[in-house]
């Protein structure tokens, strides 16, 4: 085999080849085809597979079979705008309040939280609650010093709200969906007096007629007493 001048010797060997056997470099060609062919496929099964998973994942808009979680945010607005203590903090109207928040209230001061659509808490002037709240509209607020008031909106999210001491508990319910008290030196709920706020009257439920503070019944076995401006 005489040997071309610019050719190397493989190259020479591989012409000699095709041209004695022209059948090897066609199934050459075709073995490399079928590959590519191999690879086209799996790469159309991989992306058909992506197009059915994400078409199974759960729908997550106001349209799809799954609602979204809500998110309870506690919004603080304090008489005045005068500053309370949160977690041993000053924070004024506006604050954000996460779950398990301490609220203290001083004299001749008090705050209203509004926590959405799970309801509002107020607190009273001289007072003293933890805050405790989830995503299901649960609400607990504890009273450890001082009076405190509930309100739920009903039928919005299916948790309840507690007011509560280490000694006794209230929970709304389909009858009622309010709640308002005042540690007693016993660590029983009390009713709540006279002289509170007019956002308290609304949220408790309190009536007034002929300048005298008509209160309903806010605590088992007790009524809220009445009181003249």
């Amino acid at each position: 085999m005489t040997h071309k001048p610019g050719r190397s010797k493989l190259q020479s060997e591989i012409a000699a080849q095709l041209k004695s056997n022209p059948m090897r470099g066609n199934q050459n060609m075709n073995l490399r085809r079928r590959k590519a062919l191999t690879v086209i496929a799996l790469l159309s099964a991989f992306c058909l597979a992506q197009i059915c998973v994400h078409g199974a994942l759960p729908e997550t808009s106001a349209g799809g079979g799954v609602p979204q979680q809500r998110q309870i945010t506690a919004r603080l607005t304090t008489k005045n705008n005068q500053a309370i203590t949160v977690n041993g903090n000053q924070v004024g109207t506006g604050a954000t309040l996460l779950t398990g928040a301490t609220i203290e209230t001083p004299d001749q001061v008090s705050g209203v939280i509004d926590l959405g659509d799970a309801g509002v808490v107020e607190i009273q002037p001289n007072s003293t609650i933890k805050l405790d709240f989830d995503e299901n509209g649960n609400v607990h607020v504890k009273v450890i010093r001082g009076c405190a008031v509930t309100r739920k909106k009903t039928n919005v999210l299916p948790g309840e709200m507690e007011l509560y001491t280490d000694q006794a508990s209230e929970k709304t319910d389909k009858g009622q969906n309010h709640l308002a008290g005042c540690l007693l030196p016993n660590g029983q709920l009390g009713s709540l007096g006279g002289g509170i706020s007019g956002a308290t009257v609304a949220g408790a439920g309190i009536i007034a007629a002929g300048g005298v503070i008509i209160g309903t019944e806010l605590s088992r076995g007790g009524t809220m007493s009445g009181s003249t401006p």
